[in-house]
């Protein structure tokens, strides 16, 4: 019950502002031109507070977690306008789900994605075999689920499970 009521809060929590916010992040590098800026947060709340951006992590996940883990922000251009945010949830049995969230366009230049209308509305492209992305608002979330106990056709289930999690 404890790490649903983890996962409902981090749901509750949305980029507010206007802009990219790294008043509470922490530079970690920049590339040599500063065109990329990579920055971490000391929690998920923060992560997703600093964002320009709301964020939609899903609550119920397909294993028992004690909820996401910002993995850091890339700040690509380097001036706030397109900040990618990377999430990971994780269980003892090394089952994992990696959320992130753009602005930025998905390209798909090597693979021919299948497109999935999903219950809540909004189109999804699923890469096999783990790999599926939606946009909501001009935001890209892209799921990529890790679970070896799984078949490839669960596997893809279960990632519309948590798209179908999305909300305006």
């Amino acid at each position: 019950m404890k790490k649903r009521l983890l996962i409902s809060g981090i749901l509750l929590l949305a980029g507010c502002s206007n802009g990219f916010d790294t008043s509470k992040l922490t530079e970690t590098k920049a590339s040599e031109d500063g065109f990329i800026k990579f920055y971490q947060a000391s929690s998920t709340e923060v992560a997703i507070d600093a964002l320009p951006y709301e964020v939609n992590l899903p609550e119920q996940l397909p294993f028992e977690t004690e909820g996401f883990k910002s993995l850091g922000i890339t700040d690509i251009g380097g001036k706030g306008h397109n900040p990618e945010a990377n999430f990971m949830a994780t269980d003892s049995n090394n089952n994992n789900l990696i959320l992130s969230t753009t602005t930025g366009d998905m390209k798909y230049p090597d693979s021919k994605p299948e497109e999935i209308a999903l219950d809540n509305g909004y189109q999804a492209y699923y890469t096999a075999p783990n790999q599926l992305d939606v946009i909501v608002k001009d935001v890209t979330y892209s799921y990529t689920l890790q679970m070896d106990e799984l078949e490839e056709e669960q596997l893809k289930e279960e990632l519309i499970k948590l798209a179908e999690q999305l909300s305006e």
